[in-house]
């Protein structure tokens, strides 16, 4: 199954802790910018981009899935919201958007799914659409961190654990010739002891994007870098901040997820 086409993002950050968290988060992030209009370019069924409308700014989203943008629809009307969105993915969105904006950001890990040209015929592509000093907010997992490291397999927290069931999830990394990978999640389900079913799940391929490239390509773009956001505690949950300093360059090698905001400068 491919991940996008399965319920499996449908709730995402949607729970009321999560929720709270993105919108302090996002509060701290955008504190000191006059803007009023965001669009998602990645918004999948929307639970990150709730908390941008809870805040008061006016947001519309994209997404290249439609089950996920009509999950979208769903989670942002039973809070009370009514957006526009569109279907179209990166490559295609200088396309599709009809107007200018604030601020266009992309979460979720998504803009890897491009390739690092493409990232850079994206970047230089959107800056038409985003207003005199506007912004770009992207986050992604840190692709020098996974490098590095080329992990190909992780034990998940189980999805289930009780006596007459245990659930378990596995991450699978299949690391390609051109340093690109594929993410399979498998889920192992035993019942009563014994084994019952074992489903995989993919998500597309992921194309490494490293900070400096990353750094280049928005600087070529029209873009500088304003600030970076250690987002371990958002994406991944984690609490370990024993050895990190607070100074993000110096906790690069530590973070696993990360955001970059960069104004659109000229």
């Amino acid at each position: 199954m491919n991940l996008y086409d399965t319920p499996a993002l449908f709730g995402q950050n949607m729970s009321r802790e999560q929720q709270n968290k993105f919108l302090g988060f996002y509060k701290e992030v955008f504190a000191k910018y006059n803007i009023t209009t965001i669009h998602d370019c990645s918004i999948g069924a929307g639970g990150t981009t709730l908390p941008l409308a809870k805040l008061g700014y006016k947001i519309s989203g994209s997404d290249l899935s439609e089950t996920l943008l009509g999950k979208a629809k769903e989670n942002f009307k039973k809070n009370g919201y009514d957006i526009e969105l569109l279907i179209s993915d990166f490559r295609n969105l200088n396309n599709v958007l009809q107007n200018t904006y604030d601020c266009i950001i992309s979460t979720g890990n998504s803009l890897p799914h491009i390739n690092n040209q493409d990232v850079r015929s994206f970047v230089k592509s959107i800056s038409t659409k985003i207003n005199e000093n506007g912004l770009l907010f992207i986050d992604f997992r840190n692709w020098d961190k996974i490098l590095k490291e080329k992990p190909l397999f992780n034990a998940r927290d189980p999805l289930v654990m009780t006596e007459e069931e245990h659930t378990s999830l596995y991450h699978i990394w299949n690391w390609h010739d051109d340093q690109s990978v594929d993410f399979i999640f498998v889920t192992s389900t035993d019942k009563h002891g014994r084994h019952e079913k074992t489903s995989f799940t993919y998500a597309p391929t992921y194309y490494p994007l490293k900070y400096k490239d990353y750094e280049n390509i928005l600087n070529d773009a029209g873009f500088e870098i304003r600030q970076c956001f250690d987002m371990d505690y958002l994406w991944l949950n984690s609490q370990h901040k024993k050895n990190k300093t607070g100074d993000f360059h110096k906790d690069f090698n530590q973070i696993n997820w990360y955001a970059i905001l960069a104004q659109k400068v000229r």
